[in-house]
């Protein structure tokens, strides 16, 4: 990969921390793969230092091969709300349960059915409001249970897939295509577009998930990086 070349794609870093970013964040990613996420940096305006955006590779069983996706964290979107200069703040995510009552705090062992979040506008009359139900976005093992992320902690999970929708409602323009890791390791419907040929064996997997959070920071388990994409 010619790293002279790139840094005219991100202009901020120099030749040894887009080195170190290869090596690191995006370790396993072909070179085309890296130049197509380092034009995700460019676009977002994102730090992957700081983990507000990274590749993930995750094997693909109709590819038949790893693909590579790239995930925002829940506070990189917040971040790209921010400096439109149009974001005014969120309703408080809530949860409900058969009932169908909305809960500012979800007590009980059992997961959330659904969980939604308000983001409002500075230019809108009304907050763009989001609903995320439990069973469209959480993961199952082999084993059929859920992760264990989701097993921990189902509301914070799903109340940032919730946060999302209503973030990418608000802003469309800047967050096109923008997902964070919640949404996306269940399953993926849409065929992946090929961005390069990948080589068929297996590249080593990143094995760090990067912290996220709602309101507290967690750290998922190495396991919740290997889901398989049916």
């Amino acid at each position: 990969l010619d790293m002279g070349a790139n840094l005219s794609i991100v202009n901020k870093y120099n030749k040894d921390a887009i080195d170190l970013l290869k090596t690191t964040i995006a370790r396993g990613t072909t070179d085309s793969e890296f130049e197509l996420f380092l034009m995700q940096v460019q676009r977002t305006n994102l730090d992957p230092f700081m983990r507000q955006i990274y590749p993930l590779k995750r094997w693909d069983s109709r590819e038949k091969k790893e693909v590579m996706f790239i995930y925002v964290s829940i506070d990189g979107l917040r971040l790209i709300a921010e400096r439109t200069g149009k974001y005014a703040g969120q309703e408080p995510p809530q949860w409900c349960g058969e009932d169908g009552v909305w809960l500012d705090a979800w007590l009980k062992k059992d997961p959330p059915l659904a969980a939604k979040v308000g983001v409002y506008r500075r230019d809108f009359i009304k907050p763009l409001i989001a609903v995320a139900r439990y069973d469209s976005y959480v993961p199952l093992n082999s084993d059929g249970k859920p992760t264990q992320a989701w097993q921990r902690m189902p509301d914070i999970m799903l109340a940032k897939c919730a946060e999302a929708l209503a973030l990418r409602k608000a802003f469309p323009f800047e967050m096109s295509g923008l997902y964070v890791p919640e949404e996306m390791t269940h399953v993926v419907d849409e065929p992946q577009p090929d961005v390069t040929d990948l080589a068929p064996e297996i590249i080593e997997k990143l094995t760090d998930y990067p912290t996220m959070s709602i309101d507290d920071e967690y750290t998922a388990a190495p396991n919740d990086n290997k889901q398989i994409i049916a």
